[in-house]
């Protein structure tokens, strides 16, 4: 007999537990969304997305604010925001406080690419193209000279339509100089010769860099770094107009010539 009253407690208690657990998300679904609460996440403190404009494109979807959480489809205002060009990734969820809580990832600019028609678009830092911005204008490595493709904003660069291009070795040198942080301070532009082959603009120096193709980044990149700490102890930084790096394992260096007495 005790066995059963025991049984019959713990499934009564078990039957509260459940009734309760089904009143309280009825209750949470019928409550009214009180305010949409959106963080934005990117590494400086201003970019391409703000606040205001989340809760726009929110707004222009679905209604929100003071309806119930029964109502309102996430998955569809998730989709909605990640139609933005500047979206990386977008979170939705809704919170048992009644609150909206929308994590934007705003996508990182990495390049600024020019064509020969001096259109522009930026590249991501997973190779991502992506329009510019009339609110927000990043300092990014730019590109340009002899690029005769088309710039299609949402397009990859290593899709199909720029896979035997100059923009694959473009992207992957500017991944390297952008983890470098002594290159990442000196190079400040890069450009495509009528080669087809890149070259590379210094801070310090007034000088050009003959990078040639993309093969052996590695070993070009370490030759270069090697060859500037030598001439920074010696201070020669004004004795060179040219630093090819185009032949194998070696550096090809043009003194600047002088005039005059």
């Amino acid at each position: 007999m005790k066995k059963i009253l025991s049984i019959l407690s713990v499934s009564l208690l078990a039957l509260t537990l459940v009734v309760l657990a089904g009143y309280g998300f009825w209750q949470y679904r019928n409550e009214k969304v009180k305010r949409i609460v959106v963080h934005v996440q990117r590494q400086g403190t201003v970019g391409f997305l703000s606040e205001k404009k989340i809760k726009s494109l929110i707004n222009t979807k679905d209604k929100v604010i003071g309806y119930p959480v029964k109502t309102v489809n996430t998955v569809q205002i998730e989709k909605a925001i990640s139609k933005n060009p500047y979206v990386k990734n977008v979170d939705v969820y809704l919170s048992i406080l009644g609150n909206m809580m929308v994590n934007v990832t705003e996508r990182i600019p990495l390049l600024r690419i020019y064509n020969l028609k001096n259109r522009s678009c930026y590249v991501d830092t997973e190779g991502n193209l992506f329009p510019l911005s009339v609110y927000f204008i990043p300092r990014v490595l730019p590109v340009n000279g002899y690029i005769k493709v088309k710039l299609v904003t949402g397009k990859n660069i290593h899709d199909s339509l720029y896979r035997h291009t100059v923009l694959p070795g473009l992207y992957l040198l500017a991944k390297k100089i952008r983890a470098n942080p002594f290159f990442k301070a000196d190079i400040s532009q890069l450009f495509v010769n009528s080669k087809g082959e890149i070259d590379m603009v210094p801070e310090l120096g007034r000088h050009i860099i003959h990078f040639g193709d993309s093969n052996q980044m590695d070993v070009k990149l370490e030759n270069l770094e090697a060859f500037y700490k030598q001439v920074f102890v010696r201070g020669g930084w004004s004795k060179y107009s040219s630093i090819n790096l185009a032949y194998t394992n070696q550096i090809v260096c043009t003194k600047k010539q002088f005039y005059g007495k």
